[in-house]
């Protein structure tokens, strides 16, 4: 989240423009679709601890490699590593901590305490490195340098991981079944992340817009995350269909409410509905995949498939939208698109 946060601005001094930005959003979200679709699967037939150990040490190595960044390109590139990266090892924590008796929603939570401390420590970070250099580039250096160390220190808390007894699955290359069986889960989700990251590519340089400064954009990822982290925790015993449909109603609502702002401490109030919104779509599909399928990895990669989708459609919308009629547009699209959502969620979900 630390790298996240800043990434819009970074690419905007290497002097990229809205719909490039949106290009370099593509192509990290097709990598991480590529390596989530892979992986996930590959989780269900070996040892899910093997995944976690080569995705966490190869993400440490390509967060690094942001800082090589000279140019639009060059982050396009890179960018697509971070995702790829990112993709081998999020499908199989998530079947792994299932496997050995964590709950969904407390596991989520501490993902969201993460992004939190992420989102501040890169506002913090980058407003402290502005403040004491002249040079434009070394806050947003300082802040991918931290999160590869903290890469690496999770890639040494993941060797220590305990080994346990798995069901060994042979999924077929393309899982035709577990697709059809829960369609509407994947086909409500990629929906509502594709308009929140045509919203989320142009996010930060909007809040610049209002008047935010570093320290402000990171701490509105803060109040986000840090409201997922209370949240998340007290959903697990809830009914995962009412939260699925409850996080798309509200995600509308937050998307447009976006529109009204006109300083930046206007958002703060809706970055806690956010993480309402969130937290319910996002602990009730895991809870519903989870329990009602065998293919554990396999089923929630697909799901990590479809959100990287919107990670890469989304962006492209998005950067498209604002370039041609501003940040609004990006942001009513959102919010019409997951109202459709929300419609077959309603209309197919209790099939």
């Amino acid at each position: 989240m630390m790298c996240a946060v800043f990434i819009p601005n970074y690419a905007f001094a290497l002097g990229a423009s809205r719909a490039e930005i949106g290009s370099i959003g593509f192509a990290y979200g097709m990598a991480f679709f590529i390596s989530s679709y892979i992986f996930g699967r590959a989780a269900d037939i070996r040892d899910r601890r093997l995944f976690l150990n080569i995705g966490l040490l190869c993400s440490a190595i390509t967060f690094f490699l942001q800082i090589l960044a000279t140019s639009s390109l060059s982050l396009l590139l890179v960018r697509a590593l971070v995702g790829f990266s990112f993709g081998i090892f999020f499908s199989p924590l998530i079947a792994y901590t299932h496997e050995i008796g964590g709950k969904m929603g407390e596991f989520s939570s501490y993902g969201a305490l993460g992004w939190a401390f992420g989102g501040i420590l890169a506002g913090a970070i980058a407003q402290i490195g502005e403040a004491i250099t002249k040079h434009e580039l070394l806050p947003y250096w300082s802040v991918f340098a931290l999160s590869s160390l903290f890469f690496l220190i999770s890639f040494y808390l993941s060797l220590r991981l305990p080994k346990v007894e798995m069901i060994r699955v042979e999924v077929p290359l393309f899982p035709v079944e577990i697709i059809r069986r829960n369609l509407w889960v994947y086909i409500s989700a990629f929906l509502r992340h594709t308009g929140a990251f045509a919203v989320w590519i142009i996010f930060p340089l909007y809040l610049a817009e209002l008047g935010a400064n570093k320290f402000w954009i990171g701490f509105m990822y803060f109040a986000n995350a840090f409201t997922q982290f209370l949240v998340m925790r007290r959903l697990d015993y809830r009914d995962e269909i009412k939260l699925i449909r409850l996080g798309l109603v509200i995600s509308s609502l937050v998307f447009f409410a976006y529109t009204l702002a006109r300083v930046y401490y206007h958002i703060i109030p809706i970055q806690f509905f956010l993480a309402l919104s969130f937290s319910c779509l996002h602990v009730g599909c895991l809870i519903y995949l989870t329990e009602r399928n065998t293919e554990k990895a396999t089923s929630v990669g697909i799901l990590n498939s479809t959100w990287s989708i919107s990670m890469a459609v989304g962006p492209l919308i998005g950067g498209g939208l604002s370039q041609l009629y501003g940040f609004h547009a990006s942001m009513y699209f959102a919010s019409l698109l997951t109202l459709v959502a929300l419609m077959i969620s309603l209309r197919f979900s209790s099939e």
